[in-house]
């Protein structure tokens, strides 16, 4: 391991330590279980790939086997995390949260599906899966994180601060990692069949790739860590909705303007 090496590992194994310490010591685990899990999940990947790294060395298949699945482990954990943080701010909403849980799980099987077809006859099938499922999340990431974030900002709800600066933290990460791993995936894709030759161009671009994913990491780990610098505060009141029996007189004033929209849109659209 070099120097270079040794001090980003070193530096991203201290700023685990110290946000794990600060989740656990506020109780956030309490509050977020997923994201209090998914930051453990990094301390002990971080923790666990060291010892493969100096054992088995940087090109061997242990090493590298044991690399994509804690890629794929941290995919799935900040996942998970990023629903926790919509169930956090949209749970007094039933019927918002009830189509979101259902359009988060549909899109679950799409990228699946999506990163098995384009995994399909590649030499290396099991990077070019992984590579791809990670991209396809880290960007739909940063798009449901900017809506959440771009709801509680117009209408006054959702995502607290301490929430508010989580998400901004995972969002920062997602943009860097959707980005690396896309020339990543373009790069291993373009140069399978000249493999020899493209080696060391690949290794440079991983390393380089590497340096910025853990340099935009612990970017999102002091976000992470600052806004946790203080107790907790006390969780925001239930929003109060409106008695049922207003909603009964309201629904067919909306419905009969939305058919109205409806037949002015369909006026428009014929030729």
């Amino acid at each position: 391991m070099s120097h270079r090496d040794l001090i980003l590992w070193c530096s991203t194994l201290g700023f685990e330590l110290v946000l794990c310490v600060l989740v656990y010591a506020r109780g956030l685990q309490r509050r977020l279980p997923f994201f209090s899990c998914y930051v453990t999940l990094l301390l002990l990947g971080t923790l666990g790939m060291e010892p493969i790294y100096v054992h088995f060395g940087f090109r061997s298949p242990t090493f590298y086997y044991a690399d994509w699945i804690t890629m794929g482990l941290n995919t799935m954990g900040r996942s998970l995390a990023i629903a926790e943080l919509c169930n956090y701010g949209l749970r007094a909403y039933r019927g918002v949260w009830s189509i979101t849980w259902r359009f988060l799980t549909i899109l679950v099987f799409v990228f699946l599906g999506h990163a098995a077809i384009d995994a399909w006859g590649q030499p290396s099938w099991f990077a070019t899966y992984v590579l791809t499922l990670a991209r396809d999340v880290e960007f739909t990431s940063v798009l449901v994180l900017i809506a959440l974030l771009f709801i509680r900002r117009y209408y006054g709800i959702g995502l607290e601060s301490l929430e508010k600066w989580i998400a901004v933290g995972i969002c920062l990460f997602c943009v860097v990692d959707a980005v690396n791993k896309t020339m990543l995936r373009d790069l291993l894709s373009s140069s399978f069949f000249h493999l020899s030759r493209m080696q060391p161009e690949i290794e440079q671009l991983n390393e380089l790739c590497n340096i910025i994913n853990r340099s935009a990491f612990m970017v999102s780990m002091g976000i992470w860590c600052f806004a946790l610098r203080k107790p907790l505060p006390a969780p925001a009141a239930t929003p109060q909705l409106l008695p049922a029996g207003v909603y009964e007189e309201l629904s067919p004033a909306v419905n009969l303007r939305l058919r109205a929209f409806n037949d002015r849109l369909l006026e428009m659209l014929k030729p």
